[in-house]
């Protein structure tokens, strides 16, 4: 399956194009709110932020939240990872996704791993054990 295009605003309200990250390897988590553990699972991909970009690996956080709000919590926790507000859940139904779901997409811009219902605690090591296997 192809990751489909898109258009969202960040964490500072500026719009960031699929377009831009053609031809890069991407992370894409689906996140449902801004709550206790959608915060853990934020600042556990960070963790592992510098990890992924050696791998050249984009991290995208895409949440259901206003941009304010999106960089309230990036200034809070000292985030890194990139941050995209999808209110309307546009990305993740366009991706046949709903809820909590994560993405790994290839240079290609090919879906090659999916993850659906993820529980927060612990996510993101999964993802980085799955990114080690697959792009080493």
């Amino acid at each position: 399956m192809q990751f489909p295009d898109f258009v969202l605003n960040d964490e500072n309200g500026e719009s960031l194009d699929s377009s831009f990250l053609k031809g890069m390897r991407m992370i894409v988590c689906f996140i449902p709110d801004l709550g206790e553990g959608s915060v853990e699972e934020l600042c556990d991909f960070d963790s592992i932020y510098q990890k992924l970009m050696i791998r050249n690996i984009v991290t995208l956080m895409v949440v259901k939240a206003e941009c304010p709000d999106l960089r309230k919590v990036m200034d809070d926790q000292g985030l890194r990872v990139k941050l995209l507000s999808d209110m309307d859940e546009t990305l993740v139904k366009a991706c046949g996704l709903e809820g909590r779901a994560t993405v790994m997409v290839s240079k290609e811009g090919e879906v090659v791993s999916t993850w659906n219902d993820v529980k927060p605690s612990g996510h993101a090591s999964v993802v980085y054990d799955k990114v080690k296997s697959l792009f080493k």
